[in-house]
């Protein structure tokens, strides 16, 4: 790191808020790497989901809507197990 004390106040903010285990923005809210969202874009993650779902690139109609249902289901379990975290990745820990 640059021997800079701009540098340095820098990283300091950053560790203070967005690292340390007592950081306002911990890092379970903002990067939520597990074994099912390797990813802490959310939308790379549902495409990337999605994409593992089928076996063609051009899917037979009834098993593109299946798995859509499928996915539907599985976001509104796993908002009902989590009412009060709007942060669901947190619940991938249990």
């Amino acid at each position: 790191m640059p021997e800079d004390e701009r540098c340095q106040q820098f990283a300091d903010y950053l560790l203070h808020n967005y690292v340390q285990t007592t950081s306002r923005f911990q890092p379970e809210v903002w990067a939520c790497f597990t074994k099912d969202n390797r990813t802490a874009n959310a939308c790379e993650s549902f495409h990337s989901h999605l994409s593992r779902m089928f076996y063609s690139p051009s899917p037979n109609i009834f098993v593109f809507m299946g798995n859509l249902r499928l996915i539907e289901t599985e976001a509104s379990l796993k908002r009902k197990k989590t009412p009060n975290n709007p942060n669901i990745c947190a619940s991938k820990k249990n």
